[in-house]
């Protein structure tokens, strides 16, 4: 059980890492450097602490039921995904109501503009589209089979 409980901690140390990686890349802030810097050092530590812990004591890992982590971790996965999709729908449709981003033809016809979807938003819909579907399918799967 403690090995789990370090699995997870170390798993959103991880998640929590690469918040801070895309913050820094994209806003250059000090604090998003320095948030990068400890989730590094808690990830080694808790890695190390890991390898021992499991070499030490190798039955708390066999006692480990990964299939139903695998099954909650999809899900999660899943739903982070389409909160994702979701988002970047919602603030393209809100774009597409606002008249800085349309004008009307000679024919009446609303034309939007091009700059109704924004680059990094087309980039991180299609990038994480392989994500949310394998991770939709395998949740799918393990959530009507029942196993």
């Amino acid at each position: 059980m403690i090995v789990l409980t370090f699995i997870i901690i170390l798993q959103i140390s991880l998640a929590v890492h690469v918040y801070y990686i895309i913050r820094y890349i994209s806003k250059k802030q000090d604090k998003d450097f320095k948030g990068f810097l400890f989730t590094s050092m808690v990830n080694i530590f808790l890695g190390i602490f890991l390898s021992v812990f499991i070499l030490i004591f190798p039955q708390e890992l066999k006692a480990i039921n990964l299939e139903r982590i695998l099954f909650i971790e999809s899900g999660v996965i899943f739903f982070g995904m389409l909160y994702v999709k979701t988002k970047i729908a919602v603030n393209i449709y809100r774009r597409t109501k606002d008249p800085q981003y349309f004008h009307y033809s000679y024919f009446g016809k609303k034309v939007l503009h091009p700059n109704v979807v924004k680059m990094p938003e087309l980039f991180t819909y299609f990038l994480t589209l392989p994500l949310t579907l394998v991770c939709g399918a395998y949740f799918i799967v393990k959530l009507g089979c029942g196993k």
